[in-house]
């Protein structure tokens, strides 16, 4: 082929890529901000599980340390930065509007959890470093899995929100574009946004196939609301 067109075409790849991470990162800043406003909102953090929260900041922060050790562009990380101090702010509210206060040796045990595992993650031996991209792949399998299966089985989506999970699956898919684009064939990377696309994206078939039985049964369970409020 012509070297120039080939360069061309490969400048373009690269232009779409960075406005895809741009586009990425700008709509990450949306993805935690409503449970933040209705947290500060409410004052309260009832119902949510401090388990779950505590534990989404590793994941975070192994794909942010991952693409810092190994010098790739903000354009193909950005929205992981932006979703992990919007978890550490969800942690900080947890920790002011908790009932029962929150005790002291909570926040010092979590917090120090959080600095060593960070730090572990920065200082792992360089042929160990892929550990930190493959180790989504299960976390992901572990948090999909099961709700696809109870889809299947109820035969509906109940109040599984299916936009999350199409923005999930086409963010995934675009980052898999913007890793090939911009880093390469990372293989760790390649498969946990694989699977993520995959995975969010059977969510919203089930979303589409289930449509009508999903929608009855969220009539039922509000007529059901309803007469508890009669009563």
């Amino acid at each position: 082929g012509d070297p120039a067109v080939e360069e061309i075409t490969l400048g373009a790849v690269q232009i779409v890529s960075k406005l895809l991470g741009i586009m990425i990162m700008m709509g990450s800043f949306f993805l935690k901000m409503p449970q933040i406003v209705k947290i500060v909102a409410s004052g309260s953090v009832e119902g949510l599980s401090p388990e779950a929260i505590y534990n989404e900041l590793p994941l975070y922060s192994s794909g942010v340390i991952y693409h810092l050790l190994h010098g790739f562009p903000i354009s193909t990380y950005g929205e992981m930065v932006v979703v992990m101090i919007q978890n550490v702010t969800i942690v900080l509210l947890l920790w002011t509007y908790q009932q029962p206060s929150v005790k002291l040796k909570e926040v010092v045990t979590k917090t120090l959890q959080f600095i060593v595992v960070c730090y572990l993650q920065f200082n792992l031996p360089k042929r160990m470093r892929p550990v930190l991209a493959y180790v989504n792949v299960p976390l992901l399998l572990l948090s999909c899995i099961p709700q696809i299966k109870t889809n299947a089985q109820q035969g509906h989506t109940g109040t599984l929100a299916i936009s999350t999970c199409f923005m999930k699956s086409v963010g995934s898919a675009m980052r898999f574009f913007t890793t090939m684009a911009e880093i390469g064939g990372d293989l760790g990377l390649l498969s946990s946004y694989g699977v993520s696309a995959f995975l969010n994206g059977w969510m919203v078939v089930q979303g589409w196939m289930y449509r009508e039985e999903t929608q009855r049964v969220l009539e039922l369970a509000r007529k059901r609301r309803a007469g508890k409020d009669a009563d």
